[in-house]
């Protein structure tokens, strides 16, 4: 949120969408990559729809070539996606990576949460600490 918002005041609207469309497709690939990667690992999960494999793949074969034509034609503007994404890698070892956290970061990461979830209305019926209960 914070790279969001630096890009905000310093450029326009539209290069912040192109930022984050690239954004967009680059996880909507690794997500169907994932899709084929259980299907051929796990082939005997419970799955509630089942579609055959030939459509995953055609739309991999695109979404590869859109993605080295975003990557050719605008390399700074992919780039700055990739940064984007890449400032979510502390949080991540920040907030689950790391286990044996001090109980002065879990409360803080605990109020956080809760402050971003009333802020954006997505409060559960509890937000208590996990040492209150």
């Amino acid at each position: 949120c914070l790279a969001t918002l630096i890009i905000m005041l310093v450029g326009d609207t539209y290069t912040l969408i192109n930022y984050v469309s690239f954004i967009n497709y680059l996880c909507y690939g690794v997500t169907i990559i994932g899709l084929i990667v259980l299907r051929w690992k796990k082939p005997k999960i419970f799955r509630p729809i089942k579609v055959n494999l030939l459509i995953p793949i055609t739309y991999l074969a695109f979404w590869a070539f859109l993605l080295i034509f975003s990557l050719y034609s605008e390399p700074i503007v992919c780039g700055v996606g990739l940064i984007i994404i890449l400032t979510g890698v502390p949080v991540f070892f920040l907030g689950v990576y790391w286990r044996n956290k001090p109980k002065c970061v879990n409360r803080l990461i605990e109020s956080m949460t809760c402050w971003g979830q009333k802020l954006c209305f997505v409060v559960y019926p509890q937000c208590a600490r996990a040492e209150d209960e």
